[in-house]
């Protein structure tokens, strides 16, 4: 008997099963955001920035890692002013709905870096389309990718900048003398 379908065509169109982002919505339950971690994209994950949801602020890096990141109380900032740097956080979003803060240096005017620039730009772009970043050593700078594809907007948190922050540094807000990361930072704990 004859092959009715050739190797090369198959009898499904697989399209139909493609999930969109939002697929979620359609299970009927409402996911709860506890999560909304501060950190810069991977060299990976293609991106979009909210175009009003960013504060400039300082911020203190912390930790084993030092990955971790502060928010310092301003009558605060005097105690760590050596460490604490000037961030952009900016809320952006991954290809899988997924926000995050994406912390962007700002650069300090008397020595600006190529780095901070370039990651400014890029956050930027991402305003406008799915941007992906990666760093090319040779130039000091990130190198900006734009998605080929026509790939759809994000759908943002229904949350306020503020509860979004709220959930982004619980427990990551220096707003005592005698928290313990400004002991530590003394030789007190």
């Amino acid at each position: 008997m004859a092959d009715q379908n050739p190797a090369n065509e198959t009898s499904t169109d697989f399209s139909r099963f493609r999930l969109s982002q939002n697929f979620g919505n359609f299970s009927g339950v409402k996911k709860k955001l506890t999560t909304v971690p501060v950190r810069k994209p991977s060299k990976t994950q293609w991106v979009r920035v909210h175009p009003e949801k960013k504060m400039d602020t300082m911020l203190l890096k912390y930790g084993e890692s030092g990955e971790d990141l502060y928010l310092v109380e301003p009558e605060l900032q005097a105690e760590v002013e050596q460490l604490a740097k000037a961030y952009r956080l900016i809320l952006a979003i991954d290809r899988q709905g997924d926000p995050f803060f994406w912390p962007v240096a700002l650069p300090d005017e008397s020595r600006p870096l190529n780095w901070h620039l370039s990651a400014l730009e890029a956050a930027n772009n991402a305003e406008l389309e799915w941007t992906r970043i990666q760093a090319n050593m040779n130039i000091g700078a990130y190198e900006i990718l734009a998605a080929e594809g026509d790939l759809e907007d994000p759908e943002w948190p229904e949350l306020s900048m503020d509860e979004l922050l709220d959930i982004a540094f619980k427990n990551k807000i220096i707003n005592q003398p005698d928290h313990l990361v400004l002991l530590q930072l003394r030789g007190l704990a």
